[in-house]
């Protein structure tokens, strides 16, 4: 064999032998011992518990640092500050939105709808009801009310007209609006009371007493008996629309008289005839 012919046969073989090593090798790496997975097997589980592990000690720290705040005194309310009430009393607010002190600062302020709901069947009188914080341990309660109008005798119960309609049952002296004459008829009262809460307070302050006093030709009539001596004869279903210009219509009277509200407006004296 000659060297020309020799190179090139050498050259082929030590590729062939390449060839066949990188075959081997690939082999080899694609059967692994079985010990060699049972290792990485374990390691996988091994990260996997620690992960686990982990996770559960972030939980239960988080549970425990909740326990442990609950149980501490600066979680509990000890400073409430009330406003928007004028009738209801601090005392009557905290009653009806049930926010003592003692109790957990975060359950009254992210349950503050709740707590408006339960308020407001406690006592019709509140309207609306709303929590904030003030400080680590204070709280604010601001309410608008449903203004007391007066009391009414509904068969035999007595109650208190609320300007919003709703009638509450009540023991108390009444010292604003006598409503008479509706002892069987508790739907007009409520109308009643609605059409009042349309009225500015210096309004129905101004009133003394209100009586139902329905006739064939005015079937919803009332008669409202006014502090300053007047009398005026409205239809309920109207007569907070119309009364809302009761000043205006006492700067053209020259005395005390009847203002007539049913049809229209206008007024005359006591010592003329009605119109």
């Amino acid at each position: 064999m000659t060297r020309g012919t020799s190179i090139p046969e050498h050259r082929r073989y030590s590729q062939r032998l390449a060839h066949l090593e990188r075959q081997n090798f690939s082999a080899q790496k694609a059967h692994q011992p079985i010990g060699s997975k049972v290792v990485g097997i374990k390691q996988h589980r091994r990260n996997s518990s620690k992960k686990r592990i982990s996770a559960l000690m972030w939980l239960f720290g988080i549970i425990l640092l909740v326990m442990i705040y609950i149980i501490l005194p600066i979680s509990k309310i000890t400073n409430i500050t009330i406003s928007g009430n004028n009738e209801l009393t601090d005392k009557e607010v905290e009653n009806a939105s049930t926010i003592r002190p003692g109790r957990l600062i975060w359950t009254a302020w992210l349950g503050q709808n709740h707590l408006e709901h339960e308020a407001k069947i406690t006592n019709p009188q509140v309207k609306t009801l709303e929590v904030s914080l003030r400080g680590p341990q204070s709280v604010h309660i601001a309410i608008t009310e449903n203004r007391l109008l007066g009391e009414a005798q509904v068969g035999k119960q007595k109650y208190a007209v609320l300007s919003n309609g709703q009638l509450q049952l009540t023991t108390a002296q009444n010292t604003n609006i006598d409503f008479q004459g509706f002892e069987n008829h508790r739907q007009q009262l409520e109308i009643l009371g609605q059409q009042l809460g349309k009225l500015k307070p210096v309004i129905y302050h101004g009133i003394s007493s209100i009586k139902y006093q329905p006739t064939k030709e005015s079937p919803h009539q009332v008669i409202l008996y006014m502090k300053d001596g007047n009398t005026v004869k409205a239809t309920l279903t109207n007569v907070g629309d119309k009364m809302k210009y009761y000043p205006s219509i006492l700067t053209k009277m020259k005395g005390q008289g009847v203002i007539d509200l049913r049809v229209g407006a206008y007024s005359y004296d006591y010592g003329e005839k009605s119109k």
